[in-house]
């Protein structure tokens, strides 16, 4: 419905019949309605929207790391931290029965030139503590031992995840308390560096298990999430795609690592 400005000799704002009246830079125009409007909403464009809907949903839970971890990388792709998160992990999601499935193992939380650390075997003790050991270089990389290393713990069935305080790189341990809620259920491990001028270091994915005394997490000798030059490749290519269709990952597959895949999941 249109509405009339200033009288029958005034302009008017809205649909009448096929015209629309609006205004711009202060003048009262006039424009032709479009007759025909592309959005065939068609099952597998539903399907896709559904699936892009649910990718963002799975950023937003993890933002404490996506913000810190790809923030740096984002800033002058002139994109979210979380926009590329879901960019660059399009090879980690797949779609079964309308629900967005996740390989937890592929995921890129952060990426960046700097050094990287190993991580032990993760330790869980009373009060829900989870403690990890780390070699400060193994790569033998340029490094500060003030670097800031960090921990991210998800649990998937509760859409929640924890990002630690940091600790140095000297420290070679770091430990969380987490909920009474997560006992015995399944957690998903991630650990990167950070410099003191922001840049991080790739992703590294140390496994996944249920949050119990005497864990034996599946998965713990992988190391990084790819090498530095193919996750470094993948968010590049995320600079180079426009809307939200899926990235091309042309990294090689992860059954050439020595350690098992998480198996993949929905999101809860």
């Amino acid at each position: 419905m249109a509405k009339q400005i200033d009288g029958y000799l005034g302009g008017f704002r809205g649909k009448l019949g096929p015209a629309v009246g609006y205004v711009w830079n202060g003048v009262w125009c006039l424009r032709s309605k479009p007759g025909h409007v592309r959005n065939p909403r068609t099952e597998a464009q539903q399907a896709h929207r559904e699936m892009f809907k649910q990718e963002v949903q799975l950023a937003a839970r993890m933002r404490q790391a996506v913000n810190k971890g790809l923030g740096e990388v984002a800033r002058p792709m002139n994109m979210t931290p979380q926009n590329l998160f879901v960019k660059a992990n399009q090879a980690a999601f797949s779609q079964e029965d309308n629900r967005l499935v996740v390989d937890y193992a592929r995921l890129v939380l952060s990426a960046g030139p700097v050094a990287p650390v190993s991580f032990g075997v993760p330790e869980v003790t009373a009060g829900n503590v989870l403690s990890i050991t780390f070699e400060k270089n193994p790569l033998h990389m340029r490094a500060d031992w003030c670097d800031s290393v960090y921990l991210f713990v998800y649990c998937p069935e509760f859409g929640r995840g924890y990002l630690t305080a940091p600790v140095y790189r000297k420290d070679q341990r770091i430990s969380v308390v987490l909920p009474g809620s997560f006992a015995g259920k399944e957690v998903q491990l991630y650990g990167f560096v950070q410099d003191a001028k922001g840049r991080s270091s790739e992703t590294i994915y140390i496994g996944y298990g249920p949050l119990e005394e005497g864990t034996d997490y599946v998965g713990i000798e992988m190391g990084m999430n790819g090498s530095d030059e193919e996750v470094r490749e993948t968010i590049d290519n995320a600079d180079n795609k426009e809307g939200d269709v899926a990235i091309q990952d042309e990294r090689p597959g992860l059954a050439s690592h020595t350690r098992p895949s998480a198996p993949p999941h929905s999101p809860s």
